[in-house]
C-alpha cells in the first residue's frame, strides 16, 4: 500500500540535533533514565526542579535550531504530492511553536508531550491516522531515535530511521527503512 501521510519527529529529524539529552539528565541529576518517564513519576518540588531544567534547555534550543539537510526539499515535495504531514515530538508545545516559527515550518497536525501519551506509546499515531482517514499502512513515521522506531512499531505503521551519520544501533532493525538523508524518502513516497 502506498504511503499517503508522513509523521516526523522534530529534534534530529526535521531539525538538526540541538538538544543534548545526556547533558540535561546530568544537570538534573537523574541518571540514565527516560526524562519524560522520570517527570511522570516525580511530584511536587522534584517535578518542578527537573521540569524547569528541561524547559530551560528546550527554550534555549529554539535559538540554536536549524533545519536538517533536505528537510525543506522533502516538505515541499510532500506538499506538491498532497501528502499530509504531522509533527510528533516529545518536546513541549512552547519549544515546538518557537522552532516552527523560527524555521517557518507548517504541519497539518502537531502533537507534543502535553497532548497525551508520548512516544513510544502508539496512541498519537493512531489519532493522526484517524484524523487523516488513512489506514496504518498508509502512514510513515520518520525519526532518528528508538522512541520513534518503537512508536511506529507499537502503532503498526512503517518507519524510516534517519541515521544522522551514526552507526546502526541494535534497535534499527525494527525500522523498515534506514536513510542517511531526508531526501531519500522521496523514493519511498512516490
Amino acid at each position: 500500500m502506498a504511503i499517503r501521510g508522513v509523521i516526523f519527529d522534530m529534534d534530529g529529524t526535521i531539525t538538526a540535533p540541538y538538544l543534548d539529552f545526556l547533558r540535561i539528565k546530568e544537570e538534573a541529576g537523574i541518571g540514565d533514565v527516560d526524562m519524560l518517564e522520570y517527570l511522570r513519576n516525580a511530584t511536587g518540588a522534584e517535578y518542578e526542579r527537573v521540569h524547569t531544567i528541561l524547559m530551560r534547555f528546550e527554550e534555549g534550543g529554539v535559538a540554536n535550531a536549524k533545519l536538517q539537510r533536505g528537510a525543506r526539499t522533502l516538505l515541499r515535495y510532500l506538499a506538491r504530492q498532497r501528502n499530509p504531514t504531522a509533527l510528533l515530538t516529545r518536546n513541549s508545545r512552547k519549544s515546538v511553536d518557537g522552532v516552527c516559527r523560527k524555521l517557518k515550518l507548517r504541519f497539518d497536525i502537531t502533537v507534543t508531550r502535553e497532548d497525551g501519551p508520548h512516544k513510544p506509546a502508539p496512541e498519537p499515531i493512531w489519532r493522526i491516522a484517524k484524523q487523516w482517514k488513512l489506514s496504518h499502512q498508509e502512514v510513515l513515521m520518520v525519526g532518528d531515535y528508538k522512541w520513534d522506531v518503537l512508536c511506529a512499531k507499537n502503532a503498526g505503521i512503517p518507519c524510516a530511521l534517519l541515521l544522522n551519520g551514526e552507526p546502526l544501533p541494535d534497535w534499527a532493525a525494527l525500522a523498515q527503512y534506514r536513510v542517511r538523508r531526508l531526501t531519500e524518502l522521496m523514493e519511498i513516497i512516490p
